[in-house]
């Protein structure tokens, strides 16, 4: 095996029962050389969950609390002390954060296991000189006290970027509305995937676990349908990790924009597949939306001017016009009408979708250009 190859574990995991989950994140370490290459003894290691908004973790809209508890208890059992983290959408407060823990289950975990929540919203700025898009960065503060990040995906479809996984996942480390201001920058979809390896590179997770027993086809990452997968993922690298992942949704690298990204500037390694046969994991007719499973329309909307992407429908049928995608939106491009139903300025929406990612009642749709249709 070449200095190149690294190992991209797999293991099948049908429940989130505790007996079926927690030997398998302790398989996915062992199968990678053992956890003690990973974390040592008296580190504190930030365990990076993605907690994208109040969700009841049977939505499979974030990490899976048993997931969450199996990786803190290997931890411990390392001889390290894990904090949970994560900065969502919207403000990145303590009042905030409470409530996204409790509505998570990461509150439950914390009890059950006397692990850490991270309540320090301070932030801090990195430099990056070999960044591609980003030289500067502004993260969460919590990173300056911790000595490793395990980043934990949650294998779901995007609008944005196709998947979301592991890489994606450290969006999370920049904190609350930061991130708004990210998307107004990086509007170019290319540009916004180099961004988030940046956000990778700067961070450096020593390993990746993706949540795949139950993830989210359709119109993810928080407006899709729930799907069983049936697996755990995990490698050192975390391209590695969402490329494997990748392929139990029956995409390639070249279908996942941040994967591209990776291939393009040299960063995804050749890997080798360890643990369970992965052929009978693999769904062929898992749901992506807006035809994003043809690798050719992925590279032509990473080239369309905004007008011809995608575009944001309020569907208004749950909307209670609690105004959160006004909040989110960073062209704001959004309005209230006076019905107090959201309506969108085409002409002014960036396409990065972070209304549809966070609006709490699932009420918008990513609709393409209908002169595009033949490339469903």
């Amino acid at each position: 095996m070449s200095e190149r190859v690294v190992k991209a574990a797999v293991k099948a995991c049908r429940t989130y029962d505790s007996k079926d989950v927690q030997p398998a994140i302790d398989a996915l370490f062992a199968l990678c050389g053992g956890i003690e290459r990973f974390v040592k003894p008296g580190q504190r290691v930030l365990v990076k969950l993605n907690l994208l908004m109040k969700r009841d973790p049977a939505q499979a809209t974030t990490t899976h609390p048993a997931v969450a508890e199996a990786i803190v208890r290997a931890v411990q059992r390392a001889g390290a002390t894990p904090v949970l983290a994560d900065s969502p959408g919207g403000p990145y407060t303590k009042g905030m954060l409470a409530g996204v823990y409790e509505a998570c289950g990461m509150k439950a975990v914390a009890e059950k296991t006397g692990c850490q929540l991270n309540d320090d919203f301070s932030t801090t700025t990195r430099y990056l000189p070999e960044g591609k898009a980003a030289r500067r960065l502004d993260l969460i503060g919590v990173l300056d006290h911790v000595d490793a990040v395990i980043t934990v995906g949650k294998l779901k479809t995007h609008g944005l970027t196709t998947m979301t996984g592991c890489v994606k996942n450290l969006y999370g480390t920049v904190p609350g509305t930061t991130k708004v201001e990210y998307h107004a920058r990086y509007q170019d979809v290319r540009l916004f995937s180099d961004m988030l390896l940046d956000i990778c590179a700067c961070v450096k997770p020593c390993f990746a676990i993706v949540d795949a027993v139950i993830g989210m086809e359709g119109e993810g990452p928080s407006g899709g349908r729930p799907r069983e997968i049936g697996a755990l993922i995990g490698s050192e690298n975390p391209h590695a990790a969402d490329a494997l992942a990748a392929r139990l949704i029956g995409l390639s690298a070249d279908q996942v924009t941040t994967l591209e990204a990776a291939k393009r500037r040299g960063l995804l390694p050749d890997f080798v597949i360890v643990g369970d046969p992965i052929e009978p994991m693999i769904i062929r007719d898992f749901d992506i939306p807006m035809g994003l499973r043809r690798g050719s329309w992925v590279r032509i909307m990473n080239r369309l001017p905004q007008a011809f992407r995608p575009r944001p429908v309020f569907v208004h049928k749950k909307c209670d016009g609690c105004g959160t995608c006004i909040r989110a939106c960073p062209a704001k491009a959004i309005v209230m009408d006076a019905r107090r139903k959201p309506q969108v300025d085409v002409k002014r929406c960036i396409r990065c979708y972070c209304c549809q990612e966070l609006c709490p009642k699932t009420d918008i749709e990513i609709r393409r250009n209908p002169v595009f249709s033949l490339l469903r």
